[in-house]
Formats: C-alpha cells, sequence, structure tokens
C-alpha cells in the first residue's frame, strides 16, 4: 500500500483560521501532527514521528553555533501540533497564516513524506518561474531517478 502525500487540493479558510485537509491526507498524518515555517513562505505539515527525527537531529547540533541558534528559531518558534475537529478541520496559527499569506483559500500539496500549503497566487507564481517541458527536463536531470 501507498503511503505517501501527492496531489493537490484547493480549500477555504473560515473565519477562525480553520483549514480542512483531505480525509485520505488526515489518516496517513495520524495523531497530533505538527505545521511550521515552511521554506518557500509557504507552510509545512508533517507527521508527528518525523518531526520528533527533525526535533532530534536539530537539538543534537552544536548550541555555540549561531546558524543552529538560527535554525532553531525557524523550526521550532511558531511550530505548533495540530489537533483535528470533529469536521477535520484544525486551525492554523494565526503567526503562520502571515507567513504564508493564507486567508480565505489555500492550496494543499502533497510532496511525498510532508504537505506544503501555499497561498494559492504564490504558489501559481512560483510554477510559473519553473514550470515548462525544458525547466521540468533540466530540473529532473539534476537527480538521479534511476529505479
Amino acid at each position: 500500500m501507498f503511503n505517501g502525500f501527492i496531489g493537490r487540493y484547493l480549500h477555504t479558510i473560515d473565519e477562525k483560521g480553520r483549514l480542512t485537509f483531505p480525509a485520505s491526507y488526515r489518516d496517513l498524518l495520524g495523531e497530533k501532527p505538527f505545521i511550521l515555517n515552511g521554506f518557500d513562505q509557504n507552510l509545512l505539515v508533517m507527521d508527528a514521528n518525523r518531526f520528533q527525527l527533525l526535533y532530534d537531529r536539530i537539538n543534537a547540533m552544536n548550541m555555540g553555533d549561531a546558524n543552529t541558534r538560527q535554525l532553531r528559531r525557524l523550526i521550532f518558534s511558531n511550530a505548533s501540533q495540530i489537533e483535528f475537529d470533529k469536521s477535520g478541520r484544525f486551525i492554523i496559527p494565526q503567526v503562520l497564516r502571515e507567513i504564508a499569506r493564507v486567508d480565505g483559500t489555500a492550496l494543499i500539496v502533497g510532496i511525498g513524506k510532508d504537505i506544503e500549503v501555499w497561498n494559492p497566487d504564490a504558489y501559481k507564481q512560483m510554477e510559473e518561474a519553473g514550470e515548462g517541458p525544458a525547466s521540468a527536463a533540466t530540473l529532473v536531470s539534476n537527480f538521479d531517478l534511476t529505479i
């Protein structure tokens, strides 16, 4: 059975900041996943086990290093544990909604082991800047995808 996140879904964010995830995503995420800053003015959602691995790895780094401290702030200062309600919704904290500029609608994108949450317009701009057959071929050629 396949155990990854694929596809994209456009969902509304209500006035309380609640977002609904597709049921298949919720099932794979398990209980109490995490939402945090992404790396492209988006948000990143991961299951509790992956977040724990990330947490442990970052906390094992040298705290005396300025880059490590900056990484800790980036990853942990706005991270939040998700709790789904009976309708499959969860609240995106205001600070994270502001970071990703998601208000009204959000694009939920499966990226394999994790999920990204985007402002739909920002995602479209990102796609337009790097999409197309030629650029897709160039991107893929940079990786060994032999299976």
